[in-house]
């Protein structure tokens, strides 16, 4: 094991950081807050190969700093194209992104879902009174997104539209799809 090389090597090392740390900063000010916001599964396996390479430039003397930042450059180009075909094409937002689930429906949990998602019913009723309900009857439906968040929608005595449940699997309705007209007596 070797403890220290040399002066130089820890000031390649350095500076070689530095730059790669300046570029890495300026290409994401190019892209945008987009690319830092809220992740995905998705978006986190393209944050840990980032956060990889980054490490691996100043470390890795056959790397140079321009070889190191195409690397980067192709990464986030992609991400972005991902994105792009995600937001202009469903099916590719659904190969690349997991669906969100429902596990609580019309004041029941769904415990086949429950189970398939690996989550416990102490998980979705914590979410529920994370919405500030007390009791599970009190909501209508709650989902986990695809980025691991749960939403919880109240119980209301109207025959409101649940539009925002369109793609979901609901019990004794079947799939929502667009343009479909849900009430909570489905």
């Amino acid at each position: 094991m070797e403890f220290f090389s040399s002066w130089h090597q820890v000031w390649r090392i350095a500076v070689t950081a530095a730059v790669v740390y300046v570029l890495v900063v300026l290409a994401l000010r190019v892209i945008g807050a987009r690319a830092l916001a809220k992740m995905s599964a998705y978006d986190l396996i393209v944050s840990i190969a980032l956060g990889s390479l980054v490490a691996a430039i100043p470390l890795t003397t056959s790397i140079t700093v321009s070889d190191g930042f195409t690397a980067i450059v192709v990464f986030l180009v992609l991400q972005e194209v991902t994105r792009w075909l995600q937001a202009r094409y469903r099916t590719a937002h659904h190969v690349v992104r997991e669906r969100p689930h429902l596990v609580v429906w019309d004041g029941r949990i769904i415990p086949e879902r429950v189970k398939q998602l690996a989550v416990s019913d102490d998980e979705v009723r914590a979410a529920i009174r994370l919405a500030g309900l007390a009791s599970v009857a009190d909501v209508q439906a709650v989902v986990l997104e695809n980025d691991g968040e749960w939403s919880v929608i109240r119980r209301e005595n109207s025959d409101s539209d649940l539009s925002a449940l369109e793609g979901l699997d609901i019990p004794g309705h079947g799939r929502v799809e667009q343009g479909d007209r849900v009430t909570q007596d489905a």
